[in-house]
């Protein structure tokens, strides 16, 4: 259920944004679910029925709906009245274009959710109203005018489904009321029931097939059935949050816990952002805090003293939270930091939008990316086989990277299975730009593709690749089509993205960041190759050292020769020689880190050591 933008970024830059073919976070949420619906049974819903899908699951709530198919989103709309909508689009609950899509202008049955039954025994002069809240498009591919959005009772009477109101495909415009009356003898019983739905359509670009995905999509917000009302009823009493709380890092979004001390003064954004609207017609005084947790320890910290502030009617109001806060960087190789914003609103008001809750997770890789993609990204074209694209980040502290996670958009028919392919590459800084290539071992790779939350695969280098300070990774694609790598577009940092055309490295005009996420080598797995050869660990003694040291090498080498490379910090090889022995002349290097690779009857080792 995603998509966003679809075209080629000026004819020499031969960017491709493509929409999304699949929603691997849907699937796993759906399947997670689906067992348990079949040994639950609903009970009989009683008014008033109320959603505005500001739950964190991205399904819809099982209490009120009995089908998922819609998708529970922050992403994909433009000013929501609060946090989540329900996205309708062209791909089905498990997130894959439906089976039935045909090509425009002919239209298919794309989604759909209903709800319960709803006890409506009422008489019609109970002024019985169903609203809700519709935006075409948002962030994504907007609905032909032959595609719509409808809403369907359910008449007990004749079990069949009712029309009761549609409109077609339409421009984007911000998020518009519907008030549909409910007096109608065949559903004011104990079995009503509503439905949404949509009709979609794909687009015809025979020529660019890979670029055929998901549209034409549907928000819809805030639905309220209830009693005693009017078609005058559209003023929402409430004070929510209507943006996901900002992440707490300037511009990355994950950085490795091993190196966050060392980034923690320059990586951490000065404030916590939280936004939210007052949907009332009436000036509301609202008190916000700021609390910070570690699920993991049980522990919890109100950040400074609550504040309370006006906020005018139809106003937004952003509340910045400066925070100071303790980290225990010795507990374990991974944490998990939860910041959780929290209005405190008149007692009428909905609670259920009232807090936002941001999860910072530290595990071991560099990210820009929120982790979910709503586009693909790629070169195509003409002079784009053999095409290199770079992402640039930092290494905070010298070490070494063990590969990449790369979540795949994965497109119509799985075209980019067939003969897409890529190799891996790592490049040195030289002034902004990507310098000498680093690693470049001509392992020639597929994407792959993953039914899990985040999608990502994890592609390993055959060797761990030394960094420190600023590098580059990225990939070198071989033939020139669209590699479709997740594109997240509500993350958009100062050019970190930069593509090799005609000669030149240049800063990519994509509207987001590639779900690209370099991760540290770790020694007790290594690569596939060693942890398939189940290789032992080198050691190295006088470590620090002045001018000799001595290699402690696996068992059973003693009478082989020894290939020996010496790499500095940037990755740059200043030594490579065959010892006879154990012992190796380090005198003449300047002091600092070093990284020392060995190899024996065609085994890597690999260690760190300290010249002083």
């Amino acid at each position: 259920m995603l998509l966003c933008f679809s075209g080629i970024l000026g004819l020499q830059a031969q960017e491709v944004i493509t929409p999304l073919h699949k929603n691997p976070r849907a699937e796993q949420e759906y399947n997670k679910i689906r067992s348990a619906k079949k040994s639950s049974t609903a009970s009989l819903l009683e008014l008033p029925i109320f959603d505005d899908f500001s739950s964190s699951s991205p399904l819809t709530d099982t209490v009120i709906w009995s089908t998922a198919d819609a998708f529970i989103n922050n992403n994909f709309c433009v000013d929501p009245v609060t946090n989540g909508v329900a996205t309708l689009d062209a791909l089905d609950e498990v997130g894959s274009i439906y089976d039935n899509a045909v090509l425009s202008p002919n239209t298919f049955e794309a989604d759909s959710f209903s709800s319960h039954p709803i006890n409506l025994a009422y008489p019609a002069s109970d002024s019985i109203y169903f609203s809700f809240l519709y935006q075409p498009g948002g962030l994504c591919d907007l609905p032909e005018e032959e595609d719509s959005l409808m809403v369907d009772f359910y008449a007990s009477d004749s079990s069949e489904w009712i029309n009761v109101w549609r409109i077609p495909g339409t421009e984007l415009h911000s998020f518009k009321h519907v008030m549909i009356p409910v007096t109608d003898d065949r559903f004011l019983n104990s079995e009503f029931r509503f439905m949404f739905r949509n009709r979609a359509s794909l687009p015809r670009n025979n020529e660019t097939p890979d670029k055929r995905s998901n549209v034409d999509y549907w928000h819809v917000d805030y639905v309220r059935l209830d009693r005693n009302r009017s078609a005058a009823d559209t003023i929402l009493r409430d004070v929510a949050f209507n943006s996901p709380l900002t992440s707490i890092f300037k511009e990355l979004t994950a950085v490795p816990w091993s190196h966050f001390e060392s980034a923690y003064n320059t990586t951490l954004a000065p404030v916590v952002s939280a936004q939210y609207r007052n949907n009332d017609s009436i000036t509301r005084n609202v008190t916000r805090s700021l609390t910070i947790e570690e699920p993991i320890y049980g522990e919890s910290q109100l950040i400074g003293v609550p504040t309370a502030q006006d906020i005018s009617a139809f106003d937004e109001r952003v509340v910045d939270f400066a925070y100071t806060y303790d980290l225990d960087f010795n507990r374990g190789d991974s944490a998990l930091i939860r910041l959780k914003v929290a209005l405190r609103t008149d007692e009428f008001d909905p609670k259920v939008n009232d807090t936002v809750i941001h999860d910072q997770l530290f595990r071991d890789y560099y990210a820009y990316d929120d982790g979910t993609a709503e586009a693909g990204y790629g070169l195509r074209g003409d002079g784009t086989d053999y095409g290199l694209v770079a992402i640039k980040y930092n290494s905070y502290e010298a070490d070494m990277l063990g590969g990449v996670y790369i979540y795949f958009n994965q497109v119509y028919d799985s075209l980019n299975l067939k003969d897409y392919t890529f190799n891996l590459m790592v490049w040195n800084d030289n002034g902004g730009i990507p310098g000498t290539a680093i690693w470049d071992d001509g392992t020639v790779y597929k994407p792959e593709y993953t039914p899990t939350y985040s999608g990502f695969v994890a592609y390993e280098f055959t060797e761990p690749v030394p960094v420190n300070g600023p590098f580059y990774v990225g990939w070198r694609q071989i033939k020139p089509y669209t590699l479709n790598m997740g594109l997240d577009l509500n993350n958009k940092p100062d050019s970190p993205l930069m593509y090799f055309n005609i000669g030149n490295w240049t800063s990519s005009e994509a509207p987001g960041t590639v779900l690209f996420r370099p991760y540290l080598y770790d020694p007790s797995t290594g690569t596939k190759q060693e942890v398939e050869k189940e290789i032992s660990g080198l050691s190295i003694y006088p470590n620090p050292a002045s001018d000799r040291i001595w290699l402690q090498l696996p068992g059973g080498s003693e009478d082989e020769d020894i290939q020996v490379y010496i790499y500095d910090t940037s990755g740059r090889q200043l030594h490579q020689s065959i010892l006879r022995s154990n012992e190796l002349n380090v005198s003449g290097y300047t002091p600092g880190l070093y990284y020392i690779r060995v190899v024996i009857t065609g085994e890597s080792f690999y260690s760190k050591v300290l010249i002083n």
